[in-house]
């Protein structure tokens, strides 16, 4: 199931924004829900009540709270959903930086456009959608891996901090779930022995440690000596691909 929210001030070019939708998604066999809202703030209070979506359609110009201001909203509570923004771009492009779009459109649509960046967001989503797996008192568990905030390993017992505030463990060792992702698109960093940290809750870092940022809760980790170079060069690069939209 694709969840995906619209987000436009113009009821009519949200209606017909949400049948291109529902066409594209029927054509590519995708299961959708789709939510409509008026304005940046009747969306930024539906995510903040937990609801949560995968792609999201916004408007940048809205009379009540625009789409920048609701972006930044959405990024204190989900790092990961896809923003599609819609209408011109050029003069809000430092602002919208921060807030890391998937992609741009203009009115009115192209719709050969659309077409192909919601195929390029489903399979950005899909990417993202793998879970790890791990044994617990003889249970078989598993979590998705866009939702890990970060591993932590304590005393040979692994910890694993969801987006949600959930934590979960196991016994085991970090080392083996290192090399178990590394072959995984999902982009993670060994900053330390103790830590393991998914890159899209990174919001800023220093020479010795990095925050996360995760449900408008902010937590720092050190970042050990031997792997600052290293972790350093990783930030830069994966900053400079997500800016590119690979």
């Amino acid at each position: 199931m694709l969840r995906i929210a619209i987000c436009d001030d113009d009821v009519l070019f949200t209606g017909m924004l949400e049948n291109l939708i529902k066409e594209e998604a029927l054509a590519n066999g995708i299961e959708i829900e789709v939510d409509v809202f008026f304005d940046g703030s009747m969306l930024t209070k539906y995510v903040h009540l937990g609801n949560l979506f995968d792609l999201i359609f916004l408007d940048i110009e809205m009379s009540q709270q625009n789409g920048i201001e609701a972006a930044r909203h959405i990024r204190e509570i989900d790092k990961t959903a896809l923003l599609i923004y819609i209408s011109g771009y050029e003069q809000y492009l430092k602002e919208l930086f921060e807030v890391e779009p998937f992609r741009f459109l203009s009115k009115p649509l192209d719709t050969a456009k659309f077409s192909r960046y919601f195929k390029e967001a489903y399979e950005r989503i899909n990417e993202n959608n793998v879970y790890f797996q791990f044994n617990f008192n003889k249970e078989i568990k598993k979590v998705a891996l866009k939702d890990v905030v970060y591993f932590e390993s304590r005393n040979r017992v692994v910890y694993i901090y969801l987006k949600d505030g959930r934590e979960e463990f196991f016994y085991g060792k970090l080392n083996d779930v290192e090399n178990e992702l590394a072959g995984n698109k999902q982009r993670y960093l060994r900053i330390h022995q103790s830590y393991l940290v998914n890159y899209d809750y990174v919001s800023t870092m220093n020479f010795s440690s990095l925050v996360i940022e995760n449900g408008g809760k902010s937590t720092t980790l050190q970042i050990s000596e031997d792997r600052q170079k290293k972790i350093r060069k990783q930030l830069c690069d994966l900053a400079s691909k997500k800016a590119g939209g690979k």
